[in-house]
């Protein structure tokens, strides 16, 4: 019940980011220093675990929830000035999920993991500044781009578990991408990713004013 409660949570507030992201920009940035808290939150916990601190169900829900809602609300009561701060942590923390096999050659763990988070903090640092000072389209592409990851984020692992167990497994592959083309629970996450946030940025471009 609670994986299904935070899947309805996650696609609620990944759609207010992807779709009107640009109206609700503070809310927005709050949605995204939530994001923020929850990743920052769950590395907590995988980082203490691997040095031997254990954690039960309860004591991980409680760091998740706190990181979460503080990140969340103090994101949304300083907004602009929280901004380059919750997007650098935010595509840090996504780039090193996505793009860390990009550095999988290194064979010193410790150096992967700095070198992954540093290229993450760089380009999110950059992204922040450029929406800092950008005007409406780079805010909506932004807002429309969190919002569709969070909503891949959670759609993709339920839409990947139906498509390959399910009667129709294989039917995308073949009729759609070919045979050649095997599909996988990162393609469907880069589809889903890439059709919300092609949606949200036009939806955003044509309702918000000026």
């Amino acid at each position: 019940m609670s994986d299904v409660l935070i899947t309805v949570i996650a696609v609620i507030a990944g759609s207010l980011m992807c779709f009107e992201g640009y109206k609700l920009f503070r809310l927005s940035l709050g949605i995204a220093g939530g994001v923020a808290g929850f990743v920052l939150g769950r590395f907590l916990i995988n980082l203490t675990s691997e040095l031997g601190i254990e954690w039960n169900g309860i004591a991980k829900t409680v760091i998740l929830v706190l990181f979460t809602v503080g990140l969340g609300i103090l994101a949304f009561r300083l907004y602009m000035k929280a901004l380059i701060a919750i997007t650098t942590i935010v595509c840090a923390f996504w780039f090193y999920d996505d793009f860390n096999f990009l550095f999988e050659r290194m064979t010193n763990n410790a150096l992967r993991i700095v070198v992954t988070f540093g290229a993450g903090l760089f380009a999110g640092f950059l992204i922040g500044v450029i929406v800092y000072y950008a005007q409406k389209w780079t805010i909506s592409l932004f807002t429309a781009f969190v919002g569709a990851r969070v909503i891949s984020g959670v759609l993709a692992p339920v839409l990947w578990s139906a498509v390959s167990t399910g009667e129709y497994a294989g039917i995308v592959e073949k009729n759609m991408l070919g045979d050649g083309v095997g599909m996988s629970l990162s393609l469907v996450r880069v589809l889903v990713l890439v059709a919300f946030c092609a949606a949200g940025f036009a939806i955003q471009l044509k309702t918000a004013k000026k």
